[in-house]
């Protein structure tokens, strides 16, 4: 690469990063499309959750399980996300380029691996950890039929999780909202005529259905979708050349030290990423115990919580970029205004949120299901949920500053005592040795949140992750 064209690299891209993150305008222009982007999502787990409803309150449980365990797995995800996220946008910020796009190809390539392992692995142990519930034989053959074709979608969804965190971390959060909407759209398409028989099912009148295969439809469509979904990735970021078009004159090349520096960024964010839903997954084995009631409703309610999700979302993603990108340009002073401005905003959306779950608590499971035990076992849980809201919110930001900044060690440390040592012994004790049943479930979920928002405050107050290398 000659001088002339190293300049180009470097030059614009600098001075771009100048004005980053000044205002709240800055993290709206990066957070609504990803804001967007979550909500299609969960309009899409929403009405899939409908139809499935339509199959009974087994298929229903069914999903749940199965949703909860590839929530798991899709945290794995999060090593090939974070770590790319923080090592692209410090580039981006430094002015590199051409670094930013070698990084970017590595963090693909990473995916790809990552993503065909878990759908290896996961595809052969579906029965073994399914089995683990005992939740019964019709809920156990249809949640492994499901799991076994949605880990073949895991390795797309990584791939594409990867060219995600390559486009967030330069700062454009609209072209990946886009792809994830057509992928949404199809889905959305598909899910009915491969779940339900010819005429099964109506919808406005004109009756739905073509395959009839029940839950595994909604897996295959899924899969299908994810795969166009990845297609359309990879054919636009190559005509258009985003988020970084490929360097002229230079050769490039894998290098095993680029995708160590990502593993030892991520892996953390991973953990914590997984602690939670992991400690859950174990959780549920106490949650069976009352009934296959108690697991649908924990599965609605969960689902409907994936609502509030999609602002935060959007905040998360503006606060990880615009850290990374500033402490890159050695703006720290901007950084932090930027993890203010994030906090000012998710408190406000943790107070709002609280509000709404607690006084339609009722309102929201009967919308998914009306029969009175899963009614009775969800309503406790949303109002004890909508309370920890007024502690999760502020959490967002703060994470999201530590993650941006490639200090991923202190959230996991966090999330593992909150989840392990705390919420599951807490909960399991309340539920059974004490006989609070599963409202005792939830209050230990409710004090593990609120201890685990705590301590992040404290770690966050260290100021560590302002002088973080990347």
């Amino acid at each position: 690469m000659n001088g002339d064209s190293a300049a180009a690299v470097v030059l614009p891209l600098h001075a771009r990063v100048e004005g980053v993150g000044r205002g709240y305008r800055r993290i709206w222009q990066l957070a609504w499309p990803v804001s967007i982007s979550m909500s299609t999502i969960t309009m899409l787990t929403l009405f899939n959750l409908f139809w499935i409803g339509h199959l009974g309150t087994a298929a229903v449980a069914a999903v749940s399980l199965g949703a909860n365990i590839l929530f798991i797995v899709f945290g794995i995800s999060d090593v090939v996300f974070t770590g790319t996220v923080a090592v692209v946008a410090r580039r981006v910020g430094q002015g590199h380029r051409a670094e930013a796009f070698d990084a970017s190809l590595h963090a693909v390539c990473l995916g790809a691996a990552l993503g065909l392992v878990v759908a290896v692995v996961g595809h052969a142990a579906a029965p073994t950890i399914v089995s683990f519930f005992d939740a019964g034989a019709e809920v156990e053959a249809t949640a492994v039929a499901y799991l076994r074709i949605m880990f073949i979608c895991q390795i797309f969804l990584y791939v594409s999780t990867a060219l995600r965190g390559a486009y967030q971390a330069a700062g454009d959060t609209r072209t990946p909202m886009l792809v994830n909407v057509g992928v949404v759209l199809v889905n959305a398409v598909l899910d009915p005529f491969f779940i339900f028989a010819p005429g099964e099912i109506s919808v406005g009148g004109v009756p739905v259905g073509w395959l009839g295969l029940g839950v595994p439809g909604a897996a295959i469509a899924a899969v299908l979708s994810a795969a166009l979904g990845l297609v359309l990735f990879v054919t636009v970021s190559l005509l258009l050349g985003r988020p970084f078009a490929w360097p002229a004159h230079r050769r490039v090349r894998l290098v095993p030290r680029q995708f160590w520096q990502m593993l030892r960024i991520g892996t953390p964010a991973s953990v914590s990423m997984i602690a939670r839903p992991l400690s859950t997954f174990l959780l549920l084995k106490v949650i069976a115990s009352f009934g296959t009631a108690a697991i649908a409703a924990f599965g609605i309610a969960l689902r409907s919580f994936s609502v509030n999700f999609i602002p935060y979302s959007g905040i998360q993603a503006a606060v990880a970029t615009l850290v990374g990108q500033n402490l890159g340009a050695g703006n720290v002073r901007e950084a932090e205004r930027v993890v203010h401005r994030g906090l000012a905003v998710t408190t406000g959306l943790g107070i709002f949120f609280c509000l709404v779950y607690y006084t339609c608590s009722e309102r929201i499971i009967l919308a998914f299901d009306h029969e009175p035990a899963v009614v009775a076992a969800g309503v406790p849980f949303l109002k004890l949920m909508a309370l920890s809201f007024l502690f999760s919110g502020p959490m967002f930001p703060m994470v999201s500053a530590m993650n941006g900044a490639g200090d991923t060690k202190p959230p996991m440390i966090t999330a593992f005592v909150a989840n392990w040592p705390i919420k599951l012994p807490l909960a399991y004790v309340l539920a059974l040795p004490l006989a609070y049943g599963i409202d005792g479930v939830w209050f230990g979920m409710l004090v593990s949140i609120v201890f685990e928002a705590i301590v992040v405050f404290w770690w966050y107050r260290r100021g560590a992750w302002k002088s973080k290398r990347v």
